[in-house]
């Protein structure tokens, strides 16, 4: 099976029509979406004009067979991550002053003070809310793990920076539970894709490659244009043959 990834979209409908239409010239089989359809922030991205959150979720609902949530959609819609690390949220968490709910964590999580909030229509609230934070897929006798980022942070809540393989290892024991010897994610804004494994970290940019037939967690790059050159991803199940196609 021919897999198609788009992530990390924070509201770029310009390219996100672009990436879908990569990807069905790919002919792929199955298109997800790895998190973060919204999230704008002015002194990261530079298409305040055509930003569209509305017409983001309305084209992933079209195009994407599977969809989990990044911490921008869960914050935009007032739902507190269910895998939060050990964070504890009081249940009025969203209803606090600001001040006071960052002097509570002491920077362990992301805010978004900063963001341009997003007017959603009742059905995409709806679509956030009931989206889960994790997905397994099976193709070709092989489990996949699909989140936003790395368990037991699948979300992508925390400010935690990831230094090194040592910080795979809850993520890769997840995997283990699940029988599942492949994991995708977004959240890291590669530039190109990632793939942890074994021989440890490498970095790959816009390139094709096969993959071993490993346990392994590959790190996909965002679709919004930013800082971060951006792309989509295509993975084939049968021949573990990886793309991360660059959006120009």
């Amino acid at each position: 099976m021919k897999l198609g990834f788009v992530s990390d979209i924070h509201e770029d409908v310009v390219s996100l029509k672009k990436g879908f239409d990569v990807l069905h010239r790919e002919n792929c089989d199955l298109i997800i979406c790895l998190g973060d359809i919204i999230g704008f922030s002015n002194p990261y991205y530079p298409y305040t004009k055509t930003k569209d959150a509305n017409a983001c979720i309305d084209l992933v609902r079209e195009n994407c067979a599977i969809v989990v949530p990044g911490n921008h959609d869960l914050f935009s819609v007032g739902r507190i991550p269910s895998y939060n690390a050990g964070v504890e949220y009081p249940d009025d968490w969203f209803s606090m002053e600001l001040s006071v709910r960052m002097n509570m964590m002491k920077g362990k999580i992301w805010f978004y003070e900063n963001e341009v909030a997003p007017v959603l229509t009742e059905e995409n609230k709806q679509y956030l809310n009931g989206l889960p934070e994790y997905s397994i897929l099976t193709s070709d006798d092989c489990n996949i793990l699909l989140t936003h980022f790395l368990f037991p942070d699948v979300s992508g809540s925390l400010t935690k920076r990831i230094d090194d393989i040592y910080n795979y290892r809850d993520h890769f024991l997840f995997m283990r539970q699940n029988n599942c010897r492949l994991s995708f994610a977004g959240h890291m804004h590669k530039e190109g894709f990632e793939v942890v494994n074994i021989l440890g970290v490498n970095e790959y940019g816009f390139k094709k490659k096969r993959l071993r037939m490993t346990e392994s967690v590959i790190g996909l790059p965002p679709l919004a244009r930013g800082t971060n050159k951006n792309g989509v991803t295509v993975f084939d199940t049968r021949s573990f043959e990886i793309k991360a196609i660059r959006l120009k």
